[in-house]
Order: structure tokens, then C-alpha cells, then sequence
């Protein structure tokens, strides 16, 4: 009799212990990673994009173009600038020096010599005006070639070939494969002993693996992301804080928008 009753009073107290072990609830993150808008220096139409979406670029490469009608009009005005400017340099030059040698020989008075030395510095100062325009022009000219400021990947293309861009305006978006983490929302009753440099283990359904990963930023969102207070939280709205998670390896492997859980 004193056996059995031993075995029940076990029986309960190890069903008590179980029913007041609350499980670990399952927070699901996100992947995400460092995106860069990629846009255009100077205004134009887009002649031609070369990438498409899914593709992986190298710094430097060339990634879109614009027409360049306009830029060879100015070309042409401002080669034809100076090319005049040239002669009418190279002829004050040659008056110039006529004019010396007279003075020099004191057949000119000096207001003649003065006034051809006037000409021949304006002359050679709208040649050096000239060659900065052709110099901008031709400048320009490589701002027509849209080139990827980083190693990357192009996620999405937002204008077309034919279309007018304004300078400034993205024309395509770059993923950055070397900056990605995951993100968790937490509501702040789950944070106690989670710190920056904290590794927690992050389930990831699409690789069928688990990864280690460890925090690396942690901060409340906004006034709108609360929950709010019920008789078991007490009496104040609890904030959700943003956490996000890097794995030292296996980066490669996480794409953006991939399902995450841990345990908490």
C-alpha cells in the first residue's frame, strides 16, 4: 500500500513540475540584407540596361547606359568654340609678337603694344574657357555609363530602356551579399538575458539546417509596436524590440526573405 501511494504522490508532484515549466515559444525572423539604389549623375534617357535581375555584378561594371544625342550636339558646339578659339589665339599670338618687336624697336607707342598684349591674353584665357568645356563634356560622357559601386547582386530593376531618368533616380537596386543578418521582433518580457554577443541557434526551414548565429544589434521599435498591458503583463504596455543575428559562416547560403526561428 505504502508503494503505491509513494508511486502516486510521485506521479503528481512530477506532473506539477511539468505543468509549471512553461515550453519555449518559437519567434520567427527574417532574413535581410544591405540594399544600394543605383542612379544616374546627369539627366537623360536610358538607352540600354544590360543586367538583369538575378544577376551578379563585379565593382566597376558597366550596368546601364544612357543616349547620348544631346551630349554629341554639345560635343560639336563645343569642339567647333574651340577650334575658333585656337586660331584667334594663334593670330594674337603672331600680332602679339609683331607688335613687340616694333615697340621693342621704338617705331609703336606703348598704348598699341598694350592693347594688342590685352587681346593676346584674352585670346589664350577663352582658349583655356573652351578646353574646360570640351574637358566637362567629355566627362559627361563617362557619367553615361551607369557602373555598380560594389560587388553585388541585382534585385530589381525600376526603369526601362526609353525611359526619361531625372539625375539622382534609381534605375536599378544592388543586394549586397557580404552585409545580411536576421530579424526577430521580441516583446521586451522575452529579452531578460539576451545581450549583443549572445549566440542563439536560428532555424532555417528552406537550407533544412539549424546555424549559429549571434546578435548583433538590439533596439526598441516604435510607439506603434506595442503590446498591451493585460492582467498577466501588468499594469504597462511592453515595448517589441528589434534584434538582428549574423552568422560568422554559411551567409552565403541565407537568402533575403528566408524564414528563421529560435527558441526564447
Amino acid at each position: 500500500m505504502n508503494r503505491f501511494y509513494i508511486m502516486f504522490v510521485a506521479a503528481m508532484i512530477a506532473s506539477l513540475l511539468s505543468g509549471c515549466s512553461k515550453p519555449a515559444e518559437r519567434i520567427t525572423g527574417e532574413a535581410e540584407a544591405a540594399e544600394i539604389d543605383v542612379g544616374v549623375k546627369v539627366p537623360g534617357r536610358l538607352a540600354e540596361i544590360y543586367v538583369h535581375e538575378g544577376d551578379s555584378v563585379k565593382k566597376g561594371d558597366n550596368l546601364a547606359m544612357l543616349e547620348s544625342k544631346e551630349l554629341d550636339a554639345k560635343k560639336k558646339t563645343a569642339e567647333a568654340a574651340l577650334k575658333e578659339a585656337k586660331e584667334q589665339f594663334d593670330f594674337a599670338g603672331k600680332s602679339y609678337n609683331r607688335v613687340k618687336t616694333l615697340f621693342e624697336k621704338g617705331v609703336l607707342p606703348k598704348q598699341q603694344y598694350d592693347e594688342t598684349k590685352y587681346k593676346y591674353e584674352a585670346a589664350r584665357q577663352k582658349v583655356e574657357a573652351m578646353q574646360g568645356t570640351m574637358n566637362e563634356v567629355n566627362a559627361y560622357y563617362e557619367e553615361l555609363y551607369l557602373k555598380a559601386p560594389i560587388d553585388g547582386e541585382v534585385t530589381s530593376i525600376i526603369s526601362r530602356a526609353g525611359e526619361i531618368v531625372a539625375a539622382g533616380y534609381p534605375v536599378l537596386t544592388l543586394m549586397d551579399p557580404s552585409d545580411k543578418w536576421v530579424v526577430f521582433n521580441l516583446r521586451e518580457d522575452k529579452l531578460p538575458g539576451l545581450k549583443k554577443g549572445d549566440s542563439v541557434e536560428a532555424e532555417f526551414p528552406a537550407l533544412g539546417k539549424k546555424i549559429q548565429m549571434k546578435i548583433t544589434y538590439i533596439s526598441a521599435l516604435g510607439a506603434f509596436a506595442k503590446w498591451k498591458a493585460t492582467d498577466e503583463l501588468g499594469t504597462f504596455d511592453l515595448k517589441t524590440f528589434e534584434v538582428r543575428a549574423k552568422a560568422d559562416s554559411a551567409m552565403d547560403e541565407i537568402r533575403p526573405g528566408m524564414t528563421a526561428f529560435i527558441r526564447r
